[in-house]
């Protein structure tokens, strides 16, 4: 009789993975395509503008004003980035302030891409890393957006007496509504639902605490107060009255900024903005000149924002940990 020799079956080949469906790869691509978008809307930010900025440069004596302007747009932005940390840290998980720092100025910067949602995906992708859950991140975008639009409209109204007049009374809604919350801040979650729900978005479940909503709306007032400054060295560096354009200058920039961000199908309100700063400025400079520092804004916030933001990345990059040493090695 012959031996039979077994012989091993041979191994199964590995199943082929499953093609990666849509979805997936966009996710996969969206570190890459995210920032080059980010740079290619700065850039048309800026397209076309830099003659009007090398023309107020070479205005005499310009430069301080220019660099008062460009200073004052970076506090506000800090100060923008203090309200949303606010709301952060009194919604959701602690985050590490350099983390908290990043997630914050990459979503910030994605404004300049076309529609609301890239700063949104940017934050639920950057926090979920960071351990802040899904409904969180939305909550803390939600309330943030609500808190600076209303903190902006109610600001907006000190320039009303200089622009439109005894007929802007209404204009003292959007302050009494502010006011309301700082007395009552919960109602802030009754507006995101609201919010929510139009959007047909499931409501916040998170909730922030007075203490925390009545912080958020200092700042964010804050922000639009200061920012409104750099407007304000513009404006006199072209010749308008020092005391009569700065509550115009502060007014309209808030009231223009909460505004346009409201069409979000403008990255950063282009055109929006600078259309109801051109009519708020007419009040104190002529149409030429209202016009130089309606571009000249632009062309300053997108510098200003572009700078912080970028350091702010720069300087929290993730630092590289150096493998331990064997000990036998150093023998």
């Amino acid at each position: 009789m012959t031996p039979v020799t077994l012989t091993a079956p041979a191994p199964a080949a590995p199943a082929p993975a499953p093609p990666a469906s849509p979805r997936g790869r966009l996710r996969r691509a969206l570190p890459v395509l995210f920032p080059v978008a980010v740079v290619t809307g700065i850039a048309f930010a800026l397209y076309d503008r830099a003659g009007e900025l090398a023309a107020l440069v070479l205005r005499p004596g310009s430069v301080p004003y220019l660099l008062a302007a460009l200073a004052a747009n970076a506090g506000a932005v800090l100060l923008s980035m203090a309200t949303w940390r606010t709301l952060l840290s009194d919604l959701g998980p602690r985050v590490p302030g350099r983390a908290a720092t990043r997630i914050y100025f990459t979503s910030y910067l994605g404004k300049y891409v076309p529609g609301a949602v890239w700063g949104v995906l940017a934050q639920l992708r950057m926090g979920g890393a960071a351990g802040v859950p899904a409904p969180v991140v939305l909550a803390v975008f939600l309330l943030n957006l609500i808190v600076a639009v209303l903190t902006g409209l109610a600001v907006g109204p000190i320039a009303a007496p200089w622009t439109i007049g005894a007929e802007a009374w209404w204009l003292v809604l959007p302050g009494a509504v502010t006011l309301l919350l700082v007395v009552k801040p919960r109602l802030l979650h009754r507006l995101a639902a609201t919010a929510a729900r139009l959007a047909r978005r499931p409501a916040p479940e998170a909730r922030a605490s007075d203490r925390g909503m009545r912080r958020a709306l200092a700042s964010a007032t804050g922000s639009w107060a200061v920012g409104g400054l750099h407007l304000w060295a513009l404006a006199v560096m072209l010749g308008a009255p020092p005391l009569t354009a700065l509550p115009v200058c502060v007014g309209g920039f808030a009231l223009a900024t909460a505004a346009a961000s409201l069409v979000v199908v403008l990255p950063d309100g282009w055109g929006a903005r600078e259309a109801l700063l051109l009519l708020a400025l007419t009040a104190v400079l002529p149409w030429q000149e209202a016009t130089a520092a309606a571009v000249a804004s632009r062309v300053v916030c997108t510098l200003s924002e572009v700078l912080v933001g970028g350091a702010s990345l720069l300087l929290t990059l993730p630092r590289r940990t150096t493998p331990p040493t064997d000990p036998k090695e150093r023998t």
